[in-house]
């Protein structure tokens, strides 16, 4: 007790200061006005200083690190004043982003604007990354959308004293205590402090030790669902084995998962499969439209903005994006640039590097669940590698390299390329990974490099960008540099079916010969199946109909898996029994393997007779053997 008491009372004095160079910022969540918070900003510090030209820039960012995209958050600030130490009114003039005051401000005072409900198109905020002012249920607060920065001085501590209705309590990364009402945080400096949001809002929490870490989920539900114990339940598996994949050691001491899940219960049809009307499908997609759903990562957080469609739908949606969320702790957190590291608020300037921050982490996404056995190596080659090649064949590579686009990533027309680090960064993570293993024989993979740099670097020191790329090939072999110049500084293809041949896997962009016939396409039958539903349902069958379906009858989606095995498609003759739900009970109906003359695109399957190589390579890659 005595030693908490001391620590409580430590930390406050830090925070609340003055005069000690903190900078400091109050808001006021119970007094909101028409969806706008007032903050204050003690301007009185000392470190401040005199300005020689009489004027002091206070800036809003436009645009933070994550999100590769011009956000422009001073748009969001209203009424915005300066005054002296005497309480008069200084001269402010708006400056896009910036308010430039002419006089030295003791404190300064305006309206927040939030970003959810605003009217815009042009540089539109990305919900995770935005501000939500809803009184008395939930305020997500992304620093950068209401508090601002005197120039020069971002690397000084901050405190904020967030006073509130005692229904609501903020979760954050950052370190925090309640005094009288008042909910104070205190962050580092002004980075560390945009690099912890906060979410308040009706307690909806779990946590859970991982790796030594203390992790909290948090929810606010606008239906009032509460979700955080079964978001746990969905993640558990999957955070257990992101735990065994880092060897137990996470480079944080706590985590945040913050959730906003929207209301749209009332479209739950779309993924049931029941019937919906026209009216209510074009209103639901008025409403999802231009909604930025998806997550932006923190340094040991991450915010999420999803749809509740009912039913489970949102706990299925969760999964991927938490484990590629969480990752981020590797990069950029503990392994960054300096463009990165000392961010430029104002006059943003992008790492080369996406295929690093983006790419490797969402590429270790997968791995990390197909060495942890949640999923098989199949289902990691077939759905997830497999829909990796497919979709970065849109990736230009012939007009600009990966590391062009990155450079450039907030103007056209390499921004419009942005969702490729997802894909095409992803696969190059996976070849670079198949390649490092190669040429040191399986003494070191993609995943060590990464963290011997880590161990290196660490999350307060910054590599140089143009460095990075010659760490790699020195830790690993000087014949990994081909690789980068080729297919990651350079522009030319990547070599799927090269580098996939090494592990026993065949990749053919356009097959064509036999393949088998699939009984809901080649059938004479017609059927449906909402966008979002899980099930096809048979609205008619012809009289050549050969497997046995009847009106009304349900299959789910995942019955393609049947009709693939690991080397290609089953014998012809054979029987797959597929499930089929009719009038509310499940049965089987024998399907018998036809094939036919055809193509298909981006065929990947495994080779049936691997060289003794290509074994060895495989279970260093996948931690897996190939199946007999």
């Amino acid at each position: 007790m005595k030693r908490l008491l001391l620590l409580l009372l430590s930390f406050s004095f830090l925070l609340s200061g003055q005069n000690i160079g903190s900078q400091s910022y109050k808001i006021d969540l119970v007094n909101v006005v028409n969806d706008r918070v007032k903050v204050t900003v003690d301007a009185s510090f000392s470190q401040i200083g005199n300005s020689i030209s009489g004027f002091y820039n206070f800036h809003f960012p436009s645009t933070i690190p994550g999100t590769y995209a011009s956000l422009d958050y001073g748009r969001f600030i209203k009424d915005f004043k300066a005054y002296d130490k005497y309480g008069e009114l200084l001269t402010v003039t708006n400056k896009k982003n910036s308010f430039e005051i002419k006089g030295k401000p003791n404190r300064i005072e305006y309206w927040v604007e939030d970003t959810f409900d605003a009217k815009i198109r042009k540089n539109k905020v990305f919900e995770p990354a935005g501000t939500n002012n809803q009184q008395d249920q939930n305020f997500l607060i992304n620093a950068a959308g209401y508090f601002g920065f005197f120039e020069g001085k971002e690397d000084l501590p901050v405190s904020l004293e967030i006073t509130n209705s005692p229904r609501l309590f903020g979760i954050s990364a950052m370190k925090n205590y309640l005094e009288k009402g008042v909910q104070v945080f205190g962050a580092s400096n002004y980075h560390h402090f945009l690099d912890c949001p906060i979410m308040i809002s009706r307690a909806d929490t779990t946590s859970f030790i991982l790796g030594g870490a203390k992790v909290t989920i948090s929810v606010f539900s606008e239906s009032g669902r509460e979700l955080s114990s079964k978001i746990y339940d969905e993640v558990e598996e999957s955070m257990i084995a992101i735990e065994k994949f880092l060897d137990g050691d996470l480079p944080v001491d706590n985590y945040a998962f913050i959730f906003y899940i929207k209301d749209y219960t009332e479209f739950e049809g779309l993924f049931s499969g029941k019937s919906i009307s026209i009216g209510k499908i074009l209103k639901a997609i008025r409403q999802l439209l231009g909604k930025g759903f998806g997550a932006l990562e923190h340094g040991n957080s991450s915010v999420y903005y999803l749809p509740d469609f009912g039913g489970n739908s949102v706990l299925n949606m969760i999964k991927d994006v938490c484990i590629h969320e969480f990752f981020h702790i590797l990069t950029p957190l503990g392994l960054h640039s300096e463009e990165i590291g000392n961010f430029d608020y104002i006059t943003p300037k992008m790492s080369k590097h996406l295929w690093l921050y983006e790419g490797v982490t969402e590429y270790f996404a997968g791995l990390s669940q197909v060495q942890g056995g949640v999923i098989s190596a199949d289902q990691y080659i077939q759905k997830i590698l497999r829909g990796k090649i497919k979709r970065s064949e849109r990736f230009p590579n012939k007009r600009m390299s990966f590391t062009e686009m990155s450079e450039n990533v907030l103007d056209n027309p390499y921004k419009k390329q942005y969702g490729q680090v997802y894909e095409r960064g992803a696969l190059i993570g996976a070849l670079l990974d198949i390649r490092i293993l190669e040429l040191t024989k399986g003494n070191k993979s993609l995943k060590d490099v990464v963290l011997e740099l880590r161990d290196k670097y660490g999350p307060k020191k910054s590599f140089k960008d143009s460095d990075i790329i010659s760490e790699f090939v020195s830790i690993v072999n000087p014949q990994l540099q081909e690789f980068f110049d080729q297919y990651v500084t350079g522009k030319e293809d990547l070599p799927i079916n090269e580098y996939l041949n090494k592990v026993g896997l065949i990749y053919n962009p356009l097959f064509k010969g036999k393949v088998i016939v699939d009984p809901l396409d080649y059938n004479n039958v017609k059927r449906f199946r909402s966008p979002l539903a899980e099930y096809y349902i048979i609205k008619k069958v012809g009289k050549k109909e050969f497997v046995g379906f009847k009106q009304g009858d349900k299959i789910n989606k995942n019955y393609k898996k049947l009709l693939k095995t690991n080397f290609g498609f089953p014998d012809e003759g054979v029987i797959i029994n597929l499930d089929v739900e009719r009038d509310g009970e499940t049965i089987q109906l024998p399907y018998k393997v036809m094939m036919k003359e055809g193509s298909i695109r981006y065929f990947l399957r495994e080779l049936r007779n691997p060289s003794q190589s290509q074994q060895m390579l495989r279970a260093l890659w996948l931690k897996s053997e190939l199946k007999e």
